[in-house]
């Protein structure tokens, strides 16, 4: 019955990649033929011990980058899974505003491979970047709560999807520079309960970490509300080196 359910599915549904819609001959987890999984890259050490950007040489450990020893963000780490390439935009684009949550399986199997998960092991809570609510009701889920879910499914009782809020409706970040995109989330968000972050170690989820303005601006809002400590993790991140 499973294989007729399958081979319907597969003649009016046929698998195909997520980046380039090839048909796929065998359905995977993946939903990429090889070639464009090939064009994913993963972040691996050594990195920025706090923004976690990548270094050019392959060899050496974790240590802060010049950025962070001068301008320190308010998240004590933050790390990502992949580099920000066209792939990892045309993925995280066909679910962000494409409704194609078959990327979704494509995500979790990048995470089982990543070998991030055990450093994020020890979060009290767990909170994703939050959507104002015109935006939500728009295009009807947060990535970053899809994410979190995925991500963290046996630690579900951490995650809020309600005690960080975003107050004020900003327009999208793409296309702004440093200064205009700090100033553009300047007081964007809330604590809906203080006293459930006090003393707390806090982990953020979002979808991509561009120059890390909205994730600081989160963690500073944290922070100031009596949070222990603030981490990051994002899908995948812009890199500059």
């Amino acid at each position: 019955m499973r294989n007729f359910v399958t081979s319907l599915r597969e003649l009016f549904y046929p698998a195909v990649c997520l980046v380039c819609n090839t048909h796929l001959q065998d359905i995977t987890d993946m939903h990429l033929c090889e070639n464009c999984l090939d064009g994913f890259r993963f972040i691996h050490p050594p990195v920025c011990s706090c923004c976690g950007d990548k270094f050019i040489s392959e060899r050496g450990v974790n240590h802060l980058c010049s950025t962070c020893l001068t301008t320190p963000y308010s998240f004590s780490k933050a790390r990502s899974l992949l580099s920000y390439n066209d792939n990892a935009a045309q993925l995280i684009h066909s679910i962000k505003y494409g409704r194609k949550t078959a990327a979704l399986s494509t995500f979790n199997a990048f995470w089982e491979r990543s070998g991030l998960k055990q450093e994020f092991c020890l979060s009290d809570l767990i909170l994703p970047v939050p959507l104002h609510l015109e935006r939500l009701r728009w295009r009807g889920y947060n990535q970053a709560l899809l994410l979190a879910d995925l991500f963290f499914h046996e630690q579900k009782e951490k995650i809020n999807p309600f005690l960080l809020t975003r107050v004020k409706n900003t327009p999208p970040q793409t296309g702004l520079k440093g200064l205009e995109r700090r100033r553009n989330v300047q007081g964007a968000f809330a604590v809906s309960h203080p006293a459930q972050v006090a003393s707390k170690k806090i982990l953020l989820v979002d979808d991509v970490l561009t120059t890390g303005t909205t994730l600081n601006e989160c963690a500073k809002t944290l922070i100031a509300m009596g949070a222990e400590d603030v981490q990051a993790l994002t899908l995948a991140r812009v890199q500059y080196r």
